[in-house]
């Protein structure tokens, strides 16, 4: 599944923070290879997640001034709350990153598990490309998120049961984005986003 793409303004700490040529920044080993993606809390971001909020500081602003809307300022010295999800490829000349952005105001849900206590959900996605000392972002579609909920005993949640996943491939030049949920391949949640070549 292809999505169209439409580029949006971003600031300068996506540049900073996942430059290629930083050197705490490792290649990505088997770009090819599915592997989990990672989240960020992004109500009150560390130092880790502040690219991330920086991708989507537009939507968290929205985001904000809904629940503001509603008189809800519980969330005036943070996000309200938001998270996202994403996935991260590391060549010696380029760092791509997929991502996507969970939020109440932004995000619809598609079905839940009961017995893995998640709900699958469809939200807004960003492709962003750095390269040669300049980034870009653009908009992708909407693709998925699993919200997990408490699990018994703080016990993790089971990533075979529901589990998003991702890979560059590396021949089509595009990010794969995957979900497994109650333990099947959820068929509405694949996602193949082309990454736009020089």
């Amino acid at each position: 599944m292809h999505e169209r793409l439409t580029f949006v303004a971003v600031a300068t700490a996506l540049t900073l923070a996942l430059a290629p040529h930083a050197s705490a920044q490792s290649l990505t080993h088997d770009p090819n290879a599915w592997r989990a993606v990672a989240y960020a809390d992004l109500e009150l971001p560390n130092s880790e997640a502040v690219p991330y909020a920086s991708l989507w500081a537009d939507r968290l602003k929205k985001n904000n001034d809904a629940y503001m809307a509603k008189g809800d300022t519980r969330f005036a010295v943070a996000n309200a709350p938001a998270s996202e999800s994403h996935i991260v490829v590391r060549s010696p000349t380029k760092t791509v990153v997929l991502s996507v952005l969970h939020t109440l105001t932004g995000c619809s849900p598609i079905r839940t598990d009961p017995v893995g206590n998640a709900t699958l959900k469809r939200c807004p996605m960003r492709l962003a490309i750095y390269q040669n000392g300049r980034s870009t972002v653009a908009d992708a579609g909407s693709g998925c998120f699993i919200e997990y909920g408490a699990q018994p005993n703080n016990v993790r949640p089971d990533l075979a049961r529901n589990g998003a996943m991702g890979a560059y491939d590396v021949q089509a030049k595009s990010i794969r984005a995957g979900i497994v949920f109650e333990g099947e391949i959820a068929p509405e949640c694949q996602f193949r986003v082309p990454v736009p070549q020089p």
